[in-house]
């Protein structure tokens, strides 16, 4: 038994002797890894980016005053936000430990140069400030990445889907929201909705009608709600089915201006014989041409159903009329006889 002891110490005091040695020789440019920031950037210095896959897809951001925009889609907004979110993270982010030091490891984990997931040029009045090339996920919203110039593979977390190389998983698509209090009027079919002091109200309430209040705030929050999935391009295509729309109606805004939406059907995609069964189920949605902006989008069904199904009936009912308190019916007897 103490024999047995005496191994086991000896073997402890070896491991922790080792451990010793590796710590004692380590460089001292290798101990201050994992210290300063992963970028030396100012987030005013970004006014453009430039992202691109391994495929040889691009894209373009570029920023004027305080937005972002997608100049390859007509100058349409970009997400701002997320634009912003992308750039704070990765000028705000501090060095780890890497995970490796060497060009092999750089070209295993897809962040070389000549080998890589995503690339992102970061730029200021034209002139890259930052290259950063994305790799492989080492887990749930984790990506590799390297910086240009830079031998020390880190992880950030971001996660790849934010670094797709099109141009809908950029766009703003709250650009159509409106405020209630922008609207002056609107012209749905079979209703119209009209400002007073209670808000947009169906036009011609009664003295016995009154307003269903949270049918009417559900569909105003819907009709001023709109958003986008995707941009169609600025062509009007027969196969959008714009010249004969399955919902049209305007919005006429405070001082005069009028906006008209247009729906139609979406094109189907092109399918053969060999690939039709892989082509996955698409949600129902439809084509949208607004009257003040250039591009046709593409929006959800579900949107436009809710307000194509608006009617006068679903938000006007009549007014409950209470019995006057003289008026009331007499109190039933109690089974002894008296009054209750």
């Amino acid at each position: 038994m103490r024999r047995l002891i005496f191994i086991c110490l000896a073997m402890l005091l070896l491991q922790t002797g080792l451990v010793v040695l590796t710590h004692w020789q380590r460089p001292a440019t290798d101990a201050q890894a994992g210290k300063g920031p992963l970028l030396k950037l100012a987030v005013a210095e970004i006014d453009e980016m430039l992202l691109e896959d391994g495929e040889g897809h691009k894209l373009v951001l570029k920023k004027e005053q305080e937005n972002w925009l997608l100049p390859d889609a007509g100058s349409f907004p970009a997400d701002t936000g997320r634009v912003q979110g992308l750039i704070d993270r990765l000028v705000t982010a501090q060095r780890g430990w890497p995970e490796a030091t060497t060009a092999e490891a750089a070209s295993r984990f897809k962040v070389a140069a000549d080998r890589f997931e995503r690339k992102l040029s970061l730029r200021k009045a034209g002139n890259t400030v930052a290259t950063v090339f994305f790799g492989g996920s080492p887990g749930l919203r984790k990506t590799y990445l390297r910086v240009d110039g830079d031998p020390e593979i880190q992880t950030i977390g971001i996660a790849q889907h934010e670094l797709e190389v099109k141009v809908d998983n950029w766009i703003d698509t709250n650009v159509l929201r409106l405020k209630p209090e922008q609207i002056a009027r609107i012209h749905l079919p079979g209703l119209v909705l009209e400002r007073t002091q209670d808000g947009l109200q169906p036009v011609g309430l009664s003295p016995e009608e009154e307003v269903v209040k949270d049918r009417r705030d559900a569909l105003v929050k819907r009709l001023t709600g709109l958003t986008i999935t995707a941009i169609l391009g600025a062509e009007n295509k027969p196969e959008y089915g714009l010249d004969h729309p399955s919902l049209r109606y305007s919005v006429v805004l405070e001082g005069g201006n009028t906006v008209e939406y247009v729906f139609g059907s979406p094109p189907k995609p092109q399918t053969g014989k060999d690939d039709a069964a892989a082509q996955p189920v698409v949600e129902q949605s439809f084509v949208l041409k607004v009257s003040n902006q250039k591009q046709v989008f593409r929006v959800d069904g579900w949107q436009v159903e809710e307000i194509r199904n608006a009617t006068r009936a679903a938000l006007v009912r009549a007014k409950k009329i209470e019995a006057p308190v003289g008026d009331q019916p007499p109190l039933a007897p109690s089974p002894d006889g008296q009054s209750q």
